[in-house]
C-alpha cells in the first residue's frame, strides 16, 4: 500500500530529449539574440561553480568519456531544462546540481549513454528496455530521481474545459494560475518565465557587481520554465492527468509510445509522441516554441520587451524558493502584464490538452498497479530424479494446476516493465502417476507399468508466494516496515530498487519484441502438501523380499529460476498473460511409514524435479477509483 502511494506518472521527456529541444532552439536563434544569451552566460560564469561549461551550448554536456571521468564533463544552459524538474525541485537545487554537485555530471553521462542505447535499439521492445535501464541508471546516480514527480501532477497539463464552453488560451492560463488550482505545467511555465523576464530586465539595468547574481537567477528561472514548457509537448502529458495513479500512469505510458493527435492553441493540427519516443518532428515543434520563449528573454534583457525593471517583490522571491515537486499549488504572484502576455503568446504553439472525465477524452489505460484478484491454470512437465527407492535413472513427471491469486501489483510503478509483483496463490494440483524412463539398479527393476508406478497419481494443495527482494529473498517483509518507521525515504529507495531487480539489478525484466525475460530465482517460492489428508501410498519392492505398502506425506518446495512472459493482452483493468518458467523443486518425505508393520518408519529420500511450466494468469485490478468499477 505504501508503494501504491508513491506510484505516480514519471517525468516527461527524458534528459537527452529535454536537452536536445533546447539545443535546437538556441542554435536556430539569430546571431544577435544568441549573443545576448552568451552575455548572460558569461556574466553568470564570473562567479559560478566549477561545473558549468565555458560556452552557452557545449559538447561537454553530451560526454563521450568513459564512466568515472567526471572532470571531463560540464553542464551547459540546455542542461538546465533537462535538470530543472526531473533532477531538482527549486532554483536553489538546480543551482547546486549544475554548479557544484558532482552527481550532476554523472546524470549528464547517463543521459548520453541512454541516448545512444535507445538510438541503437532495433525494435520497440529493445527501446523500452533501454528506457527502463535509463531510469535505473538515473536512480543510481541520483537517488531521488524516481520520486521527485510522486508528490503532484506538476509535469502535466490541466484538462481543458468542455468544447461547448469554448475556452480560450487566455482563459485557460488564468484558470491554471488560480489560487485553488492544483500545481500544473502551464502555471509553472508562466510564473517562472515571467520571473525570468523580470530578472533579465533587472540584469540589463544592474551594475557590473550585481549582474552575475541576476544572470544566475534569470537563467535558473528560465531553465525551470523551459522544462515544463517542453513537458507540454509530450503526448503522455497532454493526454489526461486525472484519475488514480494507476490510470494516470497507464494512460501516460500508452500515449508516450503510441502518440496522440491534438491541436495547438493557435489552431494548427498537432501530433506527437512522448517520453523516450521523441521524433525529429517532436523535437522541431517543441524547439520552435522554446525559441520563442528565449527570444522574449532576450527582449527583456535588451529592453525591446517592456517588462518592468522594478525591484523583485516578496511574492516573486517566494516563487524562487518554492519546492514545485511537493507544492500542491503555486503562490499567488501578481504577474507583470507584459510578461504574462509574452508567456501566453509562447503557449499559442503548444498543444491543447485533452478533456477531463466529464468530457470526451482519449481512451484510457491502466498500469498494473494496485490490488488485484485473479485465476491461474497451468501445466508443468519435466524429468524427476531420486527418491522412491531409486538409485539412478529418471522418470517423466507432469503436473496440472488451477487456482486463485490475490495480490498487489507494482509492475511499471517506476518504468514500463518492472517486477513489483506481490501476491499469494492457492492452487489445487493434480500429479498423474510417474513411470520410470530408466532406473539402473533399482530394487524390483524398471517400473514402466501404470499398475505399479514409481510414484502414484496424487493430488494436493499448493501455496505460492511472490515478492521482489532487495538482497535476500523475502527481505522486504522485515526491511520495508522497519525502514518505513525509521526512514521513509530510505524505505522508498529500497522498495524501488527491489522492484527494479534488486540491489545488483540482476533480476530486472529484460524487454524484447518477444516479451520480457527475467532471472527471478528467489522471487517466487511454492510449497505443495502431498498426502496431507489421506496419505499417499507407494509400493516398495525390496530385493528378495515381499512387496510392502508405504504410506507417506511429502512437502515439495518449488523454485522457479527463469521466466519468459510473451506480450500480454490487457483491457483497462483486466489482464491476461502466459508465463513460461524454468525451475526446479525438491520433495521431502518428513513422514513415511509401513502401515502393515506397526507403522514402522520408512525412508523414501528426497526427489528432484527439473521442469518447464506454462501458466495462464488472469487478473482483475481494482481500487478506489470510479474507473476501476466502470471498466
Amino acid at each position: 500500500m505504501v508503494a501504491g502511494g508513491w506510484a505516480r506518472p514519471a517525468e516527461a521527456w527524458i534528459w537527452p530529449e529535454h536537452r536536445d529541444i533546447a539545443v535546437d532552439a538556441i542554435q536556430g536563434m539569430p546571431a544577435a539574440d544568441r549573443a545576448v544569451l552568451d552575455s548572460l552566460w558569461a556574466s553568470l560564469r564570473t562567479e559560478a561553480g566549477p561545473q558549468l561549461c565555458p560556452t552557452l551550448v557545449s559538447t561537454g554536456a553530451a560526454p563521450q568519456t568513459e564512466f568515472g571521468d567526471w572532470s571531463a564533463i560540464c553542464l551547459d544552459f540546455p542542461s538546465y531544462p533537462a535538470l530543472g524538474g526531473d533532477h531538482s525541485c527549486s532554483t536553489a537545487e538546480l543551482r547546486a546540481v549544475t554548479e557544484n554537485a558532482e552527481w550532476g555530471r554523472k546524470v549528464a553521462w547517463v543521459a548520453e549513454w541512454s541516448k545512444k542505447a535507445m538510438a541503437a535499439s532495433p525494435d520497440e521492445g529493445r527501446r523500452t528496455d533501454a528506457w527502463n535501464r535509463s531510469h535505473l541508471a538515473m536512480q543510481y546516480v541520483d537517488p531521488d530521481y524516481l520520486t521527485r514527480a510522486a508528490g503532484n501532477n506538476a509535469h502535466f497539463l490541466t484538462p481543458r474545459k468542455k468544447v461547448e464552453e469554448r475556452e480560450t488560451l487566455d482563459g485557460y492560463v488564468t484558470r491554471t494560475l488560480g489560487r485553488d488550482e492544483a500545481v500544473n505545467a502551464t502555471a509553472i511555465y508562466v510564473e517562472y518565465h515571467a520571473l525570468a523576464l523580470r530578472l533579465a530586465a533587472l540584469w540589463r539595468a544592474a551594475s557590473p557587481a550585481e549582474r552575475p547574481d541576476l544572470a544566475r537567477r534569470t537563467l535558473l528561472a528560465e531553465g525551470i520554465a523551459l522544462h515544463f514548457l517542453e513537458d507540454s509537448f509530450s503526448a503522455g502529458h497532454y493526454a489526461a492527468t486525472w484519475g488514480s495513479s494507476a490510470w494516470q500512469k497507464g494512460t501516460h505510458d500508452l500515449y508516450c509510445v503510441e502518440g496522440l493527435t491534438s491541436m495547438t492553441w493557435s489552431g494548427e493540427l498537432f501530433a506527437g509522441y512522448g517520453d523516450a519516443h521523441m521524433t525529429n518532428r517532436d523535437r522541431t515543434q517543441a524547439g520552435l516554441v522554446v525559441r520563442t520563449s528565449l527570444a522574449q528573454l532576450v527582449g527583456a534583457a535588451t529592453g525591446t520587451l517592456a517588462v518592468s525593471a522594478a525591484p523583485i517583490s516578496g511574492a516573486e522571491k517566494a516563487l524562487e524558493d518554492v519546492n514545485f515537486c511537493k507544492a500542491t499549488s503555486l503562490p499567488v504572484m501578481p504577474v507583470d502584464p507584459v510578461a504574462r502576455s509574452a508567456a501566453t503568446a509562447t503557449l499559442q504553439g503548444s498543444p491543447v490538452p485533452s478533456g477531463s472525465q466529464d468530457e470526451i477524452h482519449p481512451p484510457r489505460a491502466r498500469a498494473d498497479i494496485g490490488p488485484f484478484v485473479g485465476v491461474v491454470a497451468g501445466i508443468t512437465a519435466g524429468p524427476a530424479l531420486g527418491g522412491f527407492d531409486t538409485a539412478g535413472g529418471w522418470r517423466f513427471r507432469t503436473e496440472l494446476e488451477v487456482g486463485a491469486r490475490v495480490g498487489y501489483g507494482l509492475d511499471g510503478v517506476l518504468t514500463t516493465t518492472m517486477d513489483g509483483q506481490i501476491w499469494a496463490q492457492a492452487s489445487f494440483v493434480d500429479d498423474p502417476a510417474q513411470l520410470d524412463a530408466s532406473c539402473t539398479g533399482c530394487p524390483g527393476g524398471v517400473r514402466s507399468n501404470s499398475a505399479i508406478p514409481r510414484v502414484p497419481a496424487r493430488s494436493g494443495l499448493k501455496l505460492v508466494f511472490r515478492m521482489p527482494y532487495y538482497v535476500l529473498p523475502f527481505d522486504l517483509i522485515l526491511l520495508a516496515p522497519v525502514l518505513l518507521l525509521a526512514d521513509p525515504e530510505a524505505a522508498q529507495h529500497v522498495v524501488f530498487a527491489a522492484a527494479g531487480g534488486g540491489l545488483l539489478t540482476i533480476q530486472r525484466p529484460i524487454s524484447t519484441s518477444w516479451g520480457t525475460f527475467q532471472f527471478m530465482a528467489g522471487r517466487e517460492v511454492g510449497m505443495t502438501l502431498w498426502g496431507n489428508g489421506e496419505p499417499d501410498q507407494f509400493i516398495a519392492t525390496p530385493t528378495g523380499s515381499t512387496p510392502q505398502l508405504v504410506d507417506f506425506q511429502q512437502l515439495e518446495l518449488d523454485f522457479p529460476v527463469f521466466e519468459w512472459v510473451p506480450p500480454r493482452a490487457a483491457a483497462t483493468n483486466l489482464s491476461l498473460a502466459a508465463e513460461f518458467q524454468l525451475g526446479f523443486s525438491v520433495s521431502l518425505a518428513p513422514k513415511a511409514w509401513l502401515p502393515q508393520a506397526n507403522e514402522a518408519p520408512y525412508s523414501l529420500g528426497p526427489s528432484w524435479f527439473i521442469y518447464l511450466r506454462l501458466r495462464l494468469d488472469g487478473r482483475k485490478y481494482f481500487g478506489t477509483s470510479a474507473e476501476d468499477w466502470q471498466n
